[in-house]
């Protein structure tokens, strides 16, 4: 088993694995003691604020352009003093200003995958762009550039070898904030749609979507890919504790604040890393009609067809 199987089968998403396997059965995971009251979630939620008054000191540090889209590195400053770099990328001859898709990667990859032929996930990036939509990316605390805040070494070491796992809830927690200050600098370019935001996240991403989504307001909707369900199963067993660590970043809990966003969730029937029952009982805690869910004949990785559906979905949300 190789360690990114181990890090997120372990620690992430063997919590339910006794539910039905069947999408569109009535979920029966039952209820988890890790799920917050309002008053418990309330102060969880604070601790995603940030000092706004920080200077970004955003430059262009990098630019390429292609004959339809230019793309720009763009540096700035973290909530945490840290200097950080995306990637935006906007497509040329736009009609009107483009909305912006912020996408989000998973454990195995960083924010330069997106634009790797190889990438296991698909060529999403540059779909989006034909597509006409914006995109921008980050690395994930202690990935890609920003390996050096975990001495240079594979973070999949520190999730599934070392199980340290309040450093993963903290690098879920300071990404979505470093995603917050992105969207200020976004607010910056005239060139981009001010109002249409939207996100996209695969895996470890969409844990980060789903809590980006919860507490900024800016951010429309989003398309969720292949998240793993975080709690559920008894409250005792070799793995209570790991579901208590991940509570404050876990889905489920963060479910509340996405009443009647438009949603898109792209699971997996044979993901190693949760059961059809246990996403579907996830996704059920989110209230409203505003959430859809497709399921794929497949495991963790999805057919690249997911693509067309996130671009059909993105051009009929109404947002």
């Amino acid at each position: 088993m190789n360690s990114l199987r181990f890090a997120l089968l372990t620690l992430l998403c063997a919590v339910a694995l006794h539910a039905a396997d069947v999408p569109g059965a009535v979920p029966t995971v039952p209820p988890s003691p890790q799920l917050y009251s309002a008053d418990a979630y309330a102060a969880v939620k604070s601790f995603y604020d940030y000092d706004t008054g920080i200077p970004l000191d955003a430059r262009v540090v990098d630019r390429i352009e292609t004959p339809t889209f230019v793309r720009e590195k763009i540096a700035f400053t973290a909530h945490s003093g840290e200097r950080i770099a995306g990637w935006l990328a906007v497509p040329k001859n736009a009609a009107t200003p483009p909305p912006c898709i912020l996408v989000l990667h998973g454990v195995g990859s960083n924010k330069d995958s997106w634009w790797r032929p190889d990438n296991p996930t698909g060529p999403l990036a540059p779909r989006l762009l034909e597509a006409g939509y914006a995109v921008f990316m980050l690395d994930a605390r202690f990935f890609g550039e920003r390996s050096h805040l975990g001495d240079f070494a594979n973070p999949q070491s520190f999730i599934g070898k070392n199980g340290w796992l309040y450093r993963f809830r903290d690098l879920i927690v300071h990404t979505v904030i470093d995603y917050r200050r992105a969207l200020d600098y976004l607010a910056t370019r005239p060139e981009l749609d001010p109002k249409r935001r939207m996100v996209f996240g695969y895996s470890m991403g969409g844990v980060t979507a789903v809590n980006l989504l919860a507490v900024e307001p800016r951010v429309a909707g989003g398309i969720v890919c292949v998240a793993p369900p975080a709690l559920g199963g008894p409250a005792s067993g070799p793995h209570a504790a790991v579901r208590q660590r991940l509570a404050a970043v876990a889905p489920e809990n963060h479910a509340r604040a996405l009443a009647d966003r438009p949603l898109l969730f792209l699971m997996a029937t044979r993901d190693e890393y949760y059961t059809p029952a246990a996403a579907e009982a996830m996704i059920a805690l989110i209230p409203g009609d505003g959430k859809q869910v497709k399921f794929f004949d497949s495991g963790h990785m999805l057919p690249h067809t997911y693509i067309e559906e996130v671009i059909g979905w993105l051009n009929t949300a109404g947002w």
